[in-house]
């Protein structure tokens, strides 16, 4: 018979569904891009705490991988671009995936605003779309501290 699918509107296409995915995880490659600035700029002064690389990449496989297929399955309905910023994202996840076991917090930097740029590029070409992030408990900017906090994904 098969999973059941989520509730949408009657209005809302698959392709805006997943377009308001991607803007909802936008804002946390983007916070994400602020605390590895700050990890950058500590191991200037103190020792590397390889926690925070595992942080990045537990984040990298919770947040950024499942986005490959959404692009993937997006890209076609967008024209031409699109494909090639899905390419650029994932090529950059597994070079951020890299620069996460090699502890390098300059190298996930760069990694990490080249992500920003290929999901930012990706949402332009959507804009005819609704590209508004989702009124979800995931998407509470309030809640962005509880549910992507470094302390959680440190637990593990």
């Amino acid at each position: 018979m098969g999973s059941p699918s989520p509730t949408r509107a009657l209005f809302e296409s698959p392709t805006e569904r997943s377009l308001q995915t991607l803007a909802s995880s936008l804002p946390r490659v983007q916070g994400l891009i602020t605390e590895v600035a700050e990890i950058k700029r500590l191991r200037v002064k103190l020792p590397a705490d390889p926690e925070d690389d595992a942080y990045v990449l537990r984040f990298a496989r919770s947040v950024l991988e499942p986005l490959n297929a959404v692009m993937t399955e997006t890209a076609p309905s967008l024209g031409t671009g699109a494909r090639d910023f899905a390419d650029d994202f994932r090529s950059h996840t597994s070079a951020l995936d890299v620069a996460c076991r090699s502890k390098s917090a300059e190298t996930e930097l760069e990694e990490l605003r080249a992500l920003e740029v290929a999901l930012a590029g990706f949402l332009d070409l959507g804009k005819r779309y609704n590209v508004k992030p989702r009124d979800d408990i995931n998407s509470y900017s309030g809640a962005a501290g509880v549910l992507y906090n470094k302390f959680l994904f440190r637990a593990g």
